[in-house]
């Protein structure tokens, strides 16, 4: 199945200045998160017990897991294993656009989604 990331609608992103578009199947989710570059990071991590990877699209992010901090550029592969503790920080001068995908799926972000959010905030 091809998925056509121009019809699904926007979701409100974690910080202002980002939004997202989300899918969801049985066993994963995807999420396409577009930030500015002006878009506000205050720095706290969240943590889950989904298994997550982020792939960079364009542009890049820094991020921190656990305790290292480093940058993602386009073309990077990002695994964040269950229950570490993480955040974005900060982008680049011209933003960025990532895929994350979840396994198990995250309905959570799904629009329209009124059940509990997965994430747990230290």
């Amino acid at each position: 199945m091809l998925i056509d990331w121009s019809k699904l609608p926007k979701i409100p992103g974690m910080r202002a200045g980002s939004e997202r578009k989300a899918i969801c199947g049985d066993k994963m989710s995807a999420v396409k998160v577009e930030t500015q570059p002006d878009a506000h990071f205050d720095g706290k991590t969240h943590w889950h017990e989904n298994e997550q990877m982020l792939i960079m699209v364009s542009g890049s992010v820094w991020l921190r897991v656990d305790d290292k901090e480093f940058e993602a550029t386009a073309g990077d592969m990002v695994f964040f294993p269950a229950g570490s503790h993480h955040a974005a920080i900060g982008t680049g001068p011209e933003g960025c656009v990532y895929y994350e995908l979840f396994a198990p799926a995250r309905p959570d972000q799904l629009p329209g989604w009124v059940g509990s959010s997965v994430l747990r905030f230290d």
